[in-house]
C-alpha cells in the first residue's frame, strides 16, 4: 500500500514539474513589451476619444493598427499572451517594463508642461 502511495506521489510530482516550453509563434520579450506598450497607449487614446460621440474611432482598429505597426499577427499575440498567462512571474517582469516605459513617457510629457521660473522674466 505504501509503495502505491509513493508511486502516485512520484507521478504527481513528475507531471507537475513538466516543462512548458514557449511555442514557436511566441513573440520575444522585447517585441511583446513594445506591442503591449503601444496597446496601452491606444487604449488611452480610445478612452479619451470615446467620450466624444462624433468620433468613429473603434478599439478593434487601434489594436489592429498596433499589430500591423509591429508586424505581429493576431495568432502570435494570442500565443504569447497565453504563454505568459501561464507564467505569471515572467508576465510581471514584462509588465514592469511596460509600466516603466509608460511612466517615462508620462514624465517626459509632464516635464514639457512645467515652466522654468528662472527663465520667466
Amino acid at each position: 500500500m505504501k509503495l502505491h502511495i509513493l508511486i502516485a506521489i512520484f507521478l504527481l510530482v513528475a507531471v507537475g514539474c513538466k516543462r512548458d516550453p514557449k511555442p514557436r509563434e511566441t513573440l520575444n520579450e522585447k517585441i511583446f513589451v513594445d506591442v503591449l506598450t503601444d496597446i496601452h497607449i491606444a487604449e488611452g487614446i480610445y478612452g479619451e476619444r470615446s467620450r466624444i460621440p462624433i468620433d468613429s474611432l473603434k478599439s478593434e482598429l487601434l489594436y489592429e493598427a498596433v499589430l500591423i505597426k509591429h508586424n505581429v499577427s493576431e495568432e502570435e499575440m494570442v500565443a504569447t499572451t497565453m504563454y505568459y498567462s501561464r507564467h505569471p512571474r515572467e508576465y510581471d517582469k514584462i509588465y514592469d517594463e511596460v509600466l516603466s516605459r509608460l511612466s517615462a513617457m508620462l514624465e517626459g510629457e509632464n516635464s514639457k508642461k512645467t515652466i522654468d521660473i528662472d527663465k520667466v522674466e
